[in-house]
């Protein structure tokens, strides 16, 4: 039986650091996909985000983002610098008990698979109820692996 774990308390920042990593590869995608260069029905590639395009991407994702954000005296939305909008992104980015159960249930689900990518019959590979556990000083994100005679 494998029991992924998390941590809210411990892995919330990084949680939040990943969404927004995941928003602006989506943004990247979006604009791949809209531009008149991406021909229809073929896919769009995950490349990675270069430097030279995050501060576009993460601009465009911040717009569309749905929560309240600086006015100027006209009231239209202000032009931020980079680290104020990736840090207004990520404190409006939640980080649930739910996401975090979710989180552990990926880690459930990696460790299984690769169990069963050596060889390890998957019938005989269960899937235990994810865990959401308090921090220790020594924490660390994992998937228990418990074994049992039959």
């Amino acid at each position: 039986t494998v029991v992924g774990t998390a941590s809210l308390e411990a892995e919330a920042d990084g949680y939040r650091r990943e969404r927004l990593a995941a928003l602006v590869q989506a943004e990247k995608r979006r604009v791949a996909v809209v531009s008149p260069t991406a021909g229809s029905g073929k896919t769009v590639p995950d490349e990675l985000v270069t430097a030279a395009e995050y501060p576009v991407l993460l601009k465009a994702a911040y717009k569309r983002a749905d929560f309240a954000k600086p006015r100027n005296l006209v009231g239209l939305t202000k032009d931020l610098p980079v680290p104020e909008m990736e840090a207004l992104l990520l404190a409006n980015l939640p980080a649930t008990e739910d996401a975090m159960r979710a989180l552990a249930v990926q880690r459930g689900l990696a460790v299984r698979d690769y169990l069963a990518s050596r060889q390890l019959p998957l019938e005989r590979l269960f899937l235990g109820a994810a865990k959401a556990v308090s921090p220790g000083a020594d924490w660390q994100p994992r998937a228990e692996l418990n074994l049992s005679a039959q």
